[in-house]
């Protein structure tokens, strides 16, 4: 298994940890598990590795730490792992089951999609599965162009992931349960209108009114002070039937 969520790590099936040690090995390691069935130019990896100032040595540098590599991840061969030169790059093949980026997208996708069809339980076990595979942002350790994209891309799908199952969780009407993850949010993520509106929905449907015209206060005040914008029209429209106490759902 090649866990990129959270710091590298890399284990076979029985769990024993396959190391790599050296961090432009790791580096090497994680695009080319980022970019699996796909031929990595060795100038990209140089690019990626060295960036604008590549020493003289970087292709042999480079062509000792994948045989290095190359060995570390030989017992892994079993398991339909292979790293091989093709032509002027390389390209790792490794079973999708076997990355936990992709368990994790697949996941998210599964819990989506069970969601807009109408299995709200589906969904909030199949998100939950999902964010449990979270041990935290894409390979921090590492720095380099690819890495840094790919952190971006999966901290926001986590972050969706995050609001789905919340959302997953409110229609089979588990309000009191969510709303600290939602107070969670919204602290982590201020700007995020759309935590915004389900905490706003879960306080006001268990009667907790005033919280919810508190909540927006902030959301307003934040929204004013830090970018100079007014929530939009449905949080307004949202706001107005709090004060109305028309609890309504905001999501049917």
């Amino acid at each position: 298994m090649f866990k990129l969520l959270g710091r590298l790590a890399v284990v076979d099936d029985s769990g024993r940890a396959i190391n790599v040690r050296a961090a432009r090995q790791q580096a090497i390691l994680a695009v080319l598990v980022l970019r699996p069935g796909e031929v990595v130019a060795i100038d990209r990896l140089i690019s990626e590795l060295w960036q604008d100032v590549p020493p003289a040595t970087a292709k042999a540098s480079l062509q000792t730490y994948v045989y290095r590599l190359r060995r570390a991840l030989s017992p892994l061969a079993v398991n339909g792992v292979d790293l091989a030169t093709m032509g002027n790059g390389y390209i790792l093949t490794v079973p999708d089951r076997a990355v936990d980026i992709r368990a994790f997208q697949a996941a998210v996708a599964e819990g989506s999609d069970a969601l807009t069809e109408g299995e709200a339980k589906l969904a909030a076990k199949l998100l939950r599965e999902a964010l449990a595979m979270w041990r935290g942002p894409v390979v921090p350790e590492i720095d380099v162009e690819l890495v840094r994209d790919e952190r971006r891309r999966l901290d926001e799908l986590h972050l969706t992931a995050r609001e789905l199952c919340v959302e997953a969780e409110l229609r089979l009407g588990h309000h009191n349960r969510v709303i600290p993850e939602l107070e969670r949010l919204v602290e982590a993520h201020p700007f995020r209108e759309s935590s915004w509106a389900m905490l706003l929905h879960a306080l006001a449907h268990r009667g907790r009114r005033a919280e919810a015209l508190a909540a927006y206060r902030r959301m307003r005040d934040i929204l004013n002070d830090e970018l100079g914008i007014e929530p939009a029209d449905e949080l307004r429209r949202q706001h107005q039937d709090i004060l109305r106490g028309n609890n309504a759902l905001i999501m049917e």
